[in-house]
């Protein structure tokens, strides 16, 4: 048999307070990855992209620099 909520809740408790962020941000990453609502080409994408910037992290741009190269893609259709 499986771990219960309960147990789940117990354990939980008996953590130091400073891990407490630590287990949320775990639960929200499991949840994110096993939710069935992302399709599978989207989370292949993400992978992807992900390896891209880890490949070339010249490449990567900042939010301003971003929000100028989308500007620019705007102004010249």
């Amino acid at each position: 048999m499986g771990v219960t909520i309960k147990e789940l809740e117990n354990n939980i408790k008996d953590l130091p307070e400073n891990l407490l962020d630590q287990v949320n941000d775990y639960v929200i990453f499991l949840k994110d990855r096993y939710a069935s609502d992302i399709p599978e080409w989207q989370k292949k994408e993400v992978l992807r992209r992900e390896r891209e910037m880890m490949s070339n992290p010249e490449n990567i741009m900042n939010e301003d620099e971003m929000e100028t190269f989308l500007n620019e893609l705007e102004s010249e259709k």
